[in-house]
């Protein structure tokens, strides 16, 4: 089972800059938990906070039910160099083996991330290059690579970026089934229409923790206009009330 994951007065700052501030809240433990807000509201922040990527205030426990688990992270974007010949083989395996890049003996390595690849539909472009790819083909690459050590906490930076109709729903699909077999899923979504798909808990972040609940709730008609108007003490204001209302 994936972990809980406990804030204490989160906090983040960037020279002068108040990124992240008095976050309190507690993730539940074996659900999918979508961070949403404006640009520049602090969302990815909290995100590599979380990973142990940023250096915060406060305190930030992951909580395991039992022994530490695995933990699996997509980023918003593939980095490696377009020119060389990586195919998606290569990369999938680039982190995951002792054995040389190139050494093409390693079968049971490879047959598994082929499996993962499969799962979201990339298995017939597994020696296809990284730099033929599009942008949203090489993140169902990140995906697939994050699943092979089969983590127990999956943490997902905009994960749909770039991806087509095919691929958000790969991707939905994996989100579902991953959260049945009780795994905590945490990603910041931009996309309302695809997080009430997803039937997941919504956290939506302006710097405050502004409203967090059932994707029902939280992403109510009525109120989606004030949720992610970009920050400012007035806009806070109105939305702790909003909160205290709802």
């Amino acid at each position: 089972m994936g972990p809980g994951i406990r804030l204490q007065n989160v906090g983040l700052k960037y020279g002068g800059n108040v990124i992240l501030q008095d976050i309190n809240h507690e993730l539940s433990a074996g659900k999918c938990h979508v961070v949403m807000g404006p640009n520049g509201g602090g969302k990815t922040s909290l995100l590599r906070s979380i990973l142990g990527l940023t250096p915060f205030s406060g305190d930030i426990e992951i909580q395991w039910p039992e022994e530490k688990g695995t933990i699996g992270y997509v980023p918003q974007k593939a980095t490696f160099e377009s020119s060389l010949p990586f195919t998606v083989m290569d990369f999938i395996l680039l982190n995951q083996s002792r054995h040389p890049l190139f050494w093409r003996k390693r079968k049971r390595e490879q047959d598994h991330a082929l499996a993962q690849l499969d799962r979201i539909g990339m298995a017939n472009r597994a020696d296809r290059r990284m730099g033929q790819l599009s942008g949203g083909e090489q993140q169902r690459v990140l995906f697939a690579q994050a699943l092979l050590d089969s983590p127990d906490f999956l943490v997902l930076d905009e994960p749909t970026t770039g991806m087509d109709e095919q691929g958000v729903r790969y991707i939905e699909s994996l989100i579902y089934e991953l959260v049945q077999e009780n795994r905590t899923i945490l990603a910041v979504h931009h996309d309302v229409t695809a997080v009430r798909r997803l039937q997941a808990e919504v956290h939506v972040v302006n710097r405050h923790l502004i409203d967090s609940g059932a994707v029902s709730e939280v992403l109510a008609p009525e109120k989606i206009e004030r949720l992610f108007n970009h920050y400012s003490a007035a806009s806070v204001s109105v939305n702790k009330t909003m909160k205290k209302v709802a």
